[in-house]
């Protein structure tokens, strides 16, 4: 298992770092004031602030300039064509910098995501190009009030009509719904046809707003995003090339996006503990209680070392699994096996625990100024506990792996 990054992506390595250097420290600087202040970092609806969103979008596109921003898309799309192996070290080293603009760096949920490669080619120039080259952002559209993560639960229809594709229904907790250029939508087209039930749908967001296309409310997260929201489809009419892949194909480019989702987080995951690992034992060093250094404490030596113990564990089961994810095909097919379907799992399963038990004892030794909402060590906390339920929670990660396992539910 290799530790290390491969000296293939070291010069990729060295490029991030100088254009963090000449794009995104500049502009955090510029904004300080508002990365640093909740209040400031929102404006008056609860959304993201026009000037930060502004700031996210311009490293976005100067990132796909670079030739950073899709490093994990194959190359005839227009990606980088990174396997997951690669990416770990390169999300690694972006999330390095901490919880400011550096995440625009690299394409996530509201960018260029793997839905992109079931895209035909007479749809790439129009769909694909600009995503990939961060030029414009998008939104995935699944979870639904009463469908999380369970995608049969979900309610929203697709019903052809003539010649025109018809969508009805009402997505919850979305990433970017209000910025987003295009919208990217799961719908139910063939009900009762189990996994093939399922088909994705692209639109234009700009030319059906208001026209079938309808912004609900802003949700105050718990990590004040000003990302998350819901919308409405009233009639939305698309025409078949709307659709992303095959009618019915939906549910497996859903799972191949998802999946993404949750191999991503150990990279970020691993950044973000060691970011915090780094914080508290300069910390522990330099806070002194009783004339001695707050570190000198075995009680305190031990957080720190079950820190250290979680970020290394986790972060080698990452790559272990991913490497042998990788050894059964590329990581963004559709069929898997029980084997790579449970190292996905244990990937977010284990990232999403240790991080979070990380984030806790890091506010925890930090004290007073741990529980200060608009510190770097609260907000990476919050984080930490959001992701512990998109992308499917740790209880799904659990019941996943034991199913793999070949462990069913009674009745089943």
């Amino acid at each position: 298992m290799d530790i290390k990054p491969p000296a293939r992506i070291a010069p990729i390595l060295e490029q991030i770092e100088r254009f963090h250097a000449a794009e995104v420290r500049p502009r955090e600087d510029k904004l300080r004031h508002r990365l640093e202040n909740h209040r400031e970092y929102l404006d008056a609806d609860g959304r993201l602030h026009p000037e930060v969103q502004a700031a996210r979008r311009e490293i976005m596109r100067a990132a796909g300039r670079e030739g950073i921003f899709s490093l994990h898309l194959p190359q005839e799309i227009g990606g980088g064509g990174l396997t997951r192996h690669e990416m770990f070290f390169v999300e690694e080293k972006v999330y390095s910098y901490g919880v400011g603009l550096n995440p625009a760096m690299l394409a996530w949920t509201d960018g260029a995501t793997p839905r992109l490669m079931f895209c035909r080619e007479e749809q790439r120039a129009r769909w694909v190009a600009p995503l990939v080259a961060g030029e414009k952002t998008c939104f995935n559209a699944v979870t639904e009030p009463g469908a999380g993560s369970n995608l049969f639960d979900m309610k929203t229809t697709a019903v052809k009509k003539a010649e025109r594709w018809v969508l009805n229904g009402h997505k919850s907790l979305i990433t970017n719904p209000f910025e987003a250029d295009v919208g990217h939508v799961l719908a139910v087209t063939d009900p009762g046809k189990g996994a093939h039930s399922f088909t994705y749908f692209q639109f234009d967001t700009a030319a059906h707003l208001g026209r079938g296309f309808r912004h609900g409310r802003v949700y105050k997260t718990m990590f004040d995003d000003g990302l998350t929201g819901e919308f409405f489809l009233e009639d939305l009419a698309l025409d078949d090339d709307a659709i992303i892949g095959e009618r019915g194909g939906g549910f497996q480019i859903a799972m191949a996006s998802i999946n993404w989702t949750r191999m991503r987080r150990a990279g970020m995951c691993s950044a973000w503990s060691k970011y915090l690992i780094d914080r508290t034992v300069e910390r522990m060093r330099s806070r002194d209680v009783g004339g001695r250094p707050l570190g000198s404490n075995q009680g305190v030596q031990w957080m720190v070392a079950d820190m250290v113990l979680d970020w290394a564990q986790a972060r080698a089961l990452s790559l272990a699994c991913l490497q042998a994810f990788e050894a059964s095909g590329p990581w963004w097919g559709t069929r898997r096996s029980p084997e790579d379907i449970r190292n996905i799992a244990l990937i977010k399963l284990s990232n999403d625990e240790s991080f979070f038990r990380v984030a806790d004892r890091a506010v925890q030794l930090h004290g007073g100024a741990g529980i200060m909402k608009d510190t770097t060590i609260n907000k990476l906390f919050q984080i930490a506990r959001n992701l512990r339920i998109p992308g499917g929670t740790d209880e799904v990660q659990r019941t996943t792996i034991a199913e793999t396992l070949g462990l069913r539910s009674r009745g089943e």
